[in-house]
């Protein structure tokens, strides 16, 4: 099957960021008006001990998205690295049946030992740093929001089969609508006055959504479902067995690379929560989501245009992957310098006004920037290396995010740098490789200019 970006997929994929971003900014506000200064802390370290459980995947996601792009792309049979096997005019739904079958499978497996770690390891770490709250409902908080990360890891699956088969728009719909339905009850309950309990509940909310409705649009595209229900074979155990070990190869070098990822940036706020306060941790999370909210906004065509970018590299339309890394890059540096700057002139000055004791210094929030700038325009890169089944750049992320984390505690407990600490020791462990590299390598492999 063809895969192709047009205008539809780019519009939603901007309306799914839009939505997320929007969802940002209302929800940011009511929170920090809403909750206390430590309770809003310790929402956002709920979310960053819940970001753990995205390491759970460890790269699966990924993996299934680009080998269920490969079958839809006709190829008859996955390699663990590069293409192999005949690339067919259509796609092999006996090939991609097993792959389905053996994601689901393994996400239940994963899903439940992130359940389990979260309720156990994860609560206790909770009634730790939340010792002077008073209460139970943080807690009662904690088990909802611990069920909803597993719903969430287990159903994320439905992304990666929407956007390996090219069906960006549905991928996008389908965020869309949970996401905004998770809004409507954030407001809702925080204006009634539930608190944590209440954002746990909306997060709990967002997963049946996004299951339910990622279902339905999965098995109604193009006839998968009429397609797969065809194959009268039996899955046979030895294929499945045979096709997880091809997967594997790479699926634990997306792991990695997701938990560099994750220690390069979410780890910073649990470290933040042990070194400093709940209310500096709260002021440094704020400034993080910010940050975070441009640069995934600023990576929309990166993220839009991943299926087709694979599909023409399988096609060997080395012509079509040029423009789009062009396309890419272009479009993430301009989009980012302009949100960046809007961010410091304009959403600085209104944040204060609504809670002035939650102060984000100019500084430090260009200092935010630009270390989630390098992140991003790193990843912009490597997603080629990606899309051509090779991870060659995972132990270069693992160095980078352990580097960070040393450097962190040693800015923090012996610099005395605090929260300047965190952002030095990411900007520093990227620019030492990564930043260069492999801009540098895939301009060359591309014949393309290093300056575009």
């Amino acid at each position: 099957m063809e895969v192709k970006v047009n205008r539809s997929d780019i519009i939603w994929s901007y309306l799914g960021v839009i939505v997320s971003f929007t969802a940002s900014i209302i929800t940011l506000p009511i929170v920090i008006y809403y909750l206390d200064a430590d309770t809003v802390g310790l929402w956002y370290v709920f979310n960053s001990v819940g970001a753990i459980t995205i390491l759970f995947d460890f790269g699966f996601s990924v993996t299934f998205a680009r080998n269920i792009n490969y079958c839809w792309s006709g190829a008859s049979k996955l390699e663990k690295k590069g293409q192999g096997g005949d690339i067919l005019n259509e796609p092999d739904f006996l090939l991609m049946r097993n792959i389905l079958y053996t994601c689901k499978r393994i996400y239940l497996i994963l899903s439940s030992l992130a359940l389990l770690l979260m309720l156990t390891i994860g609560t206790v770490y909770i009634l730790h740093i939340s010792s002077h709250i008073s209460g139970h409902t943080h807690i009662i908080a904690w088990i909802i929001f611990s069920v909803a990360a597993f719903l969430n890891l287990y159903f994320n699956y439905y992304d990666s089969f929407l956007r390996g088969v090219g069906a960006v728009k549905r991928a996008n719909q389908n965020r869309i609508f949970a996401r905004s339905v998770q809004l409507l009850l954030v407001i809702v309950s925080l204006t009634l006055g539930f608190g944590l309990l209440g954002l746990s509940i909306s997060y709990l909310v967002f997963g049946i959504v996004f299951q339910t409705l990622g279902n339905r649009y999965f098995y109604s595209y193009q006839n998968i479902r009429q397609q797969l229900n065809r194959i009268t074979r039996k899955v046979n155990t030895k294929e499945v067995k045979e096709l997880f070990r091809t997967i594997w190869y790479n699926a634990w070098r997306d792991g990695l690379v997701s938990l560099s990822i994750y220690l390069s940036g979410q780890a910073s706020v649990i470290i933040c929560s042990l070194y400093l306060s709940l209310s500096e941790t709260g002021t440094y999370s704020v400034g993080l989501q910010i940050a975070n909210v441009v640069a995934i906004f600023s990576a929309t065509l990166y993220t839009t245009y991943q299926p087709a970018l694979q599909h023409n590299w399988i096609k060997k339309n080395m012509d079509e992957v040029r423009r789009i890394m062009r396309l890419i890059v272009l479009t993430y540096i301009i989009t980012f310098f302009t949100g960046s700057i809007a961010v410091i002139t304009v959403g600085l000055p209104i944040l204060k006004l609504i809670r002035p004791e939650v102060i984000i210094s100019t500084e430090l929030m260009a200092g935010l920037f630009i270390s989630q700038f390098i992140i991003q325009f790193r990843n912009c890169y490597t997603s080629y290396f990606s899309c051509t089944n090779r991870l060659d750049y995972m132990p270069h992320f693992v160095f980078a995010s352990v580097l960070t984390i040393i450097l962190s505690i040693v800015f923090i407990q012996w610099g005395n740098m605090k929260t300047w600490g965190l952002i030095i020791a990411q900007i520093i462990s990227q620019c030492i490789f990564n930043i260069w590299y492999w801009p540098i390598k895939a301009h060359r492999e591309m014949h393309q200019p290093v300056v575009l």
